[in-house]
């Protein structure tokens, strides 16, 4: 069984396809592909568990042209490989790939719905609220040709059955998932943790605070960048490092401006994209993800510092709170409230025991509810592949 994964980018290709291409490299019977544009430079990690992995172009925003070219490349390819099976990951994968893949004859195709992000938010203006229609048609189109709707999100689920965009008997919900193995304090190089604190400058006493998202404000970057401000003032040895890169031409981004004025502050790093986003969270001892964007229902940025044992703090929203048991692993906070998320921080430093116990149940709660081999077994056996 030949089976593809069609992803927006290379990271995202090895997010959220590594655990199908491990688990299915040691059987016989299957195959596994990948498809993307490779913009980051993860293409080795991939060579390492596919059999091939087909480049295409596709533009991060509405581009009718651009968009067409990649139908047209993601077509090809399924009609040149002739792919059983092929799992589009993400709103732009998902509508060009579900019916690229329908066309060009492949049997089992698969949306997975991981948030519903920008489009979907509230809109106030008549271009915002014409994509939006426009991305439920699409959705609509993508859904009624394909097999599954692989949901993560209990909202994102309801929204889509609501909206009649998909059929109850279409859907499949799970977690989201880790590879619990290789998210771990164990699979550390403690060289290259030294190498990291030097590089950052950090001092044997600090704390750090860690956040990575997007530079987009509905990440909840300016409640981050804010809670550092306010709460270095009362307690200098926490240091808050933001992780995220550009979105030049999103129209929900993050200018410069705001960065350049509040990166003056001593307690306060961006550190932009980065590769080494496991050793960062080795280094720190609170994650936080202040998040009010139409996220997957378990976020990433949440689950990996979990994996690492570290309390986590986010908003009480469908699209975050699902890894959070409020009080056990982290805390729960309102949208949007600075201040709420200042004393969620300085509540968890305030107690050392309590934090390094949040911290164990952390990884705990990981690895009996979001180990990644359960989710791609479950998959897997929708599709007939096992």
């Amino acid at each position: 069984m030949k089976i593809a994964f069609f992803c927006p980018d290379d990271l995202s290709t090895v997010i959220f396809a590594k655990s199908f291409l491990k688990f299915v490299k040691d059987r016989d019977h299957i195959e596994g592909y990948t498809i993307s544009p490779v913009l980051m430079n993860y293409i080795d990690q991939l060579d390492k568990l596919v059999v091939r992995h087909y480049p295409v172009r596709m533009g991060r925003y509405v581009s009718p042209y651009s968009d067409l070219c990649c139908f047209l490349s993601v077509y090809g390819i399924c009609r040149r490989e002739r792919f059983d099976a092929v799992i589009n990951f993400t709103t732009k994968p998902n509508v060009l790939g579900a019916v690229a893949a329908r066309w060009a004859g492949v049997t089992k195709v698969v949306c997975a719905v991981r948030g519903l992000g920008g489009p979907f938010l509230p809109q106030s203006d008549l271009k915002g609220r014409l994509l939006q229609r426009m991305v439920k048609i699409l959705y609509r189109l993508a859904c009624s040709m394909s097999d599954k709707v692989w949901f993560t999100n209990q909202g994102d689920m309801d929204y889509f059955l609501q909206g009649g965009l998909v059929g109850l008997e279409k859907t499949v919900k799970t977690t989201n998932a880790l590879d619990i193995a290789e998210y771990s304090q164990d699979c550390i190089d403690k060289d290259e943790i030294r190498k990291l604190k030097r590089e950052l400058a950090l001092q044997e006493n600090d704390k750090i605070v860690v956040m990575v998202g997007r530079m987009i404000w509905s990440k909840g970057i300016r409640e981050f960048v804010e809670a550092a401000e306010s709460v270095g003032r009362e307690r200098p040895d926490l240091k808050f490092i933001l992780v995220a890169p550009g979105e030049k031409g999103h129209p929900d981004e993050v200018p410069d401006s705001f960065i350049t004025a509040k990166g003056k502050m001593e307690n306060f790093i961006w550190l932009g994209f980065r590769k080494d986003v496991k050793n960062i969270y080795a280094i720190s001892d609170l994650a936080v993800l202040p998040s009010y964007y139409n996220e997957g229902g378990y976020p990433r940025a949440l689950l990996e510092p979990m994996a690492f044992g570290k309390p986590v703090i986010t908003t009480d929203l469908p699209q975050c709170r699902g890894p959070v048991e409020d009080g056990r692993n982290g805390y729960l906070i309102p949208p949007r409230d600075v201040r709420a998320l200042q004393e969620a921080i300085l509540k968890v430093f305030g107690n050392e025991e309590e934090r390094r116990r949040m911290g164990v149940y952390s990884r705990v709660k990981i690895e009996s509810e979001f180990d990644d081999r359960r989710v791609v077994e479950k998959i897997l056996s929708n599709i007939g592949a096992i």
